[in-house]
């Protein structure tokens, strides 16, 4: 600021307003913030602010932990003074908000293992510590199950724990990471995802009772979304001219365009001229169980890891297109997998179905979708031109 006296630039902890130096002759001396600058041979400077010191001496105080941090990390000495929330939240919720996709996942995560880490310091946390958590989280209530969480559940949590501790011995907080030496609990295999052809009939039959529910499953098995994005589907999203659908963002990644057939199209049309966009149903879970109840796929007491869920019918459609030899890369772009990997699970599970299955093309390939049934697009373009007589 013109006419203010320039800092003296050794100083360690100054004042800052308006990304200057200041002096305690500048009217906003007061509400400014104390900043520390120290230069250490051999070291990067440290420069950083200090927004909790409110005097010279708090900032002071400040500088020194600071330089006694960087000291103990270049001669190897443990940081007593960092805790697990400390460390989390300076450094690995920024790392989360750079590199994962979706960060809903990692902040449930951090929430349970701020829990039981919370204020210990992260040079005081043993592989005991880490057991300790596992076998608390083991028993942790679980109102999607009877029982506590899955296996894989707490596998992927921990994993957010390794990866912490990883980035805290890449920072030189730690020398080692207690995770490594924290086997991963063994997961029970892979439910059966895939219906009989006995089960599909029982299943389209009972269907047939709620035209509103079977619509919304003809569309499951011919868009590669989830139940939200299909609820969510709305006239001003769609686009027959081009054959294409918008669909709202899902598990943190961002909305998409998506490829539609004349399956959905059939279905949607007469969806639109009844005015059933976005789709009017407020107790789905309730009428899903009851169909798949009468069609004898579901037990009334079914838990969890046995009952056939409606997010079942989207493995059904990528392992269907994977049968048929569809291109992998244009299955993991219709279904908005990360990586490869994801698609090749769904690969797997159509062999175990299946049997043999041919080999992969990566020519360019065009991606014909699943046309479920030809008596379901009679039916559904029959019934709307009852409805248009």
């Amino acid at each position: 600021m013109p006419g203010w006296p320039k800092c003296d630039i050794t100083m360690a902890v100054y004042k800052r307003f308006n990304s200057k130096r200041i002096t305690s002759r500048h009217p906003a001396y007061s509400k400014a913030r104390w900043w520390v600058y120290k230069r250490i041979k051999g070291q990067k400077p440290i420069h950083q602010v200090i927004p909790e010191a409110r005097t010279r001496e708090e900032a002071e105080l400040a500088e020194r932990h600071l330089v006694r941090a960087l000291f103990d990390r270049a001669y190897g000495i443990a940081d007593t003074t960092t805790t697990f929330e400390d460390f989390v939240e300076s450094t690995y919720r920024k790392y989360v908000e750079q590199n994962n996709v979706n960060k809903g996942a990692k902040r449930l995560y951090i929430r349970l293992l701020l829990d039981h880490f919370k204020d210990k310091p992260m040079s005081s946390i043993t592989p005991q510590d880490c057991r300790d958590c596992r076998s608390k989280l083991q028993i942790r209530a679980n109102k999607r199950s009877k029982g506590g969480l899955s296996a894989s559940s707490i596998n992927r949590i921990m994993s957010t724990a390794s990866k912490i501790f990883g980035l805290a011995c890449e920072e030189g907080i730690l020398d080692r990471n207690p995770m490594q030496y924290v086997k991963a609990l063994r997961e029970p295999p892979p439910r059966k995802r895939l219906l009989t052809a006995s089960q599909k009939e029982v299943l389209w039959k009972e269907l047939e009772t709620d035209p509103l529910l079977y619509r919304l499953v003809v569309l499951a098995v011919n868009l590669p979304l989830r139940r939200g994005q299909l609820l969510a589907l709305d006239e001003k999203v769609i686009d027959f001219e081009n054959e294409r659908v918008w669909v709202i963002h899902s598990k943190g990644r961002p909305p998409r365009l998506v490829p539609i057939n004349a399956t959905v199209t059939s279905v949607l049309l007469p969806m639109i001229a009844e005015r059933q966009l976005p789709f009017p149903i407020k107790d789905f879970r309730k009428r899903w169980h009851a169909v798949l109840i009468r069609a004898g796929i579901n037990k009334p007491d079914g838990t969890r890891a046995e009952n056939y869920h409606f997010h079942d019918l989207r493995s059904y459609f990528a392992s269907e297109l994977i049968r048929r030899n569809t291109n992998p890369l244009v299955v993991q772009n219709l279904f908005a997998h990360s990586d490869m990997s994801i698609t090749n699970i769904y690969r797997l599970r159509a062999k175990d179905q299946y049997g043999r299955l041919p080999s992969p093309r990566f020519q360019n390939v065009s991606c014909t979708l699943v046309q479920l049934r030809r008596n379901t697009t009679r039916s559904a373009v029959s019934n709307s031109q009852s409805q248009g007589n």
